[in-house]
């Protein structure tokens, strides 16, 4: 989920979760040790409820988003409720075989970490074993659009650059839900691509969300990097997010990956926390 990982969405088919208790309200508190019932996991049915809850720090306004995005690339929604409101989201790809559990509970978040089995889960909590880290980074575009000086040509993806992109995709990553890229490029999802020698070099993603904008699913083929072709691909997103009216950008990128993160600083992001990747079991 991150913009130097493979999956667009921010999404374990099958995870048998319970979630809070009707009367939880903290988000310190556990509901098996205070004694109350767990609630099951019910389907997702409804968007305007993705809109109104308040389930993440950096990614409420991309819920209805992730939960859309999943269901179109034939994934699983799942929420947990607490008097009718939304408290626990889980979102999952079936082909990429990765998740996502938004919430402000811990105890609702940990079901689906503990039981995620065969699918790799995104969860902002840190269990143990702890897992892959991934810094969550921010820009304000509030006073302007961002200066760069474009080191190579880019342009915007259209549905012709499709059998490529996935070719590049798979080399880097292996298995690609190719649904969803149905129906792409819209006004709430944009790709930038960069060439050499009229070979795909690399291409990066953009969403756009309740005037919000998230950066991810950056991929530089392995012979083109070091070029500044990620350089460009940010500044080229995060020019399209100022055009779009966004008032900022979030993107993630896993600590493990330092060029990634030299790149982010260069455009400005900075660190203001973090989520987990927890490998499949």
């Amino acid at each position: 989920m991150a913009d130097d990982a493979p999956c667009p969405v921010l999404i374990p088919c099958g995870v048998d979760l319970v979630g809070a208790a009707n009367t939880m309200r903290s988000g310190g508190d556990d509901p098996r040790l205070m004694g109350l019932p767990l609630i099951n996991r019910t389907p997702w049915d409804d968007g305007a409820d993705l809109d109104r809850a308040d389930l993440s720090p950096w990614f409420n306004p991309f819920l209805s988003h992730f939960a859309a995005d999943a269901r179109r690339c034939g994934g699983e929604v799942r929420v947990v409720r607490d008097d009718g409101a939304v408290t626990g989201l889980m979102v999952s790809d079936p082909v990429e075989r990765v998740a996502s559990v938004f919430s402000r509970f811990r105890a609702i978040a940990e079901p689906f970490v503990r039981d995620r089995g065969p699918f790799g889960l995104y969860s902002e909590f840190p269990f143990e074993p702890s897992g892959e880290v991934f810094d969550i980074l921010t820009l304000s575009l509030t006073e302007g659009a961002p200066s760069h000086r474009f080191r190579h040509p880019l342009r915007p993806f259209s549905a012709k650059d499709l059998p490529e992109v996935l070719g590049l995709l798979r080399e880097v990553y292996g298995v690609v839900n190719e649904r969803w890229f149905d129906q792409l490029p819209s006004p709430t999802e944009a790709g930038f691509l960069s060439e050499v020698d009229g070979r795909i070099a690399g291409i990066g993603w953009v969403s756009l969300a309740r005037r919000r904008a998230r950066l991810h699913s950056l991929t530089v083929r392995a012979p083109f990097r070091r070029m500044g072709i990620g350089t460009d691909l940010l500044f080229a997103r995060l020019l399209w997010a100022h055009r779009s009216g966004a008032l900022d950008v979030l993107s993630e990128i896993s600590q493990r990956n330092p060029g990634s993160l030299t790149v982010a600083a260069r455009g400005g992001l900075r660190r203001v926390g973090q989520i987990y990747f927890y490998p499949p079991l």
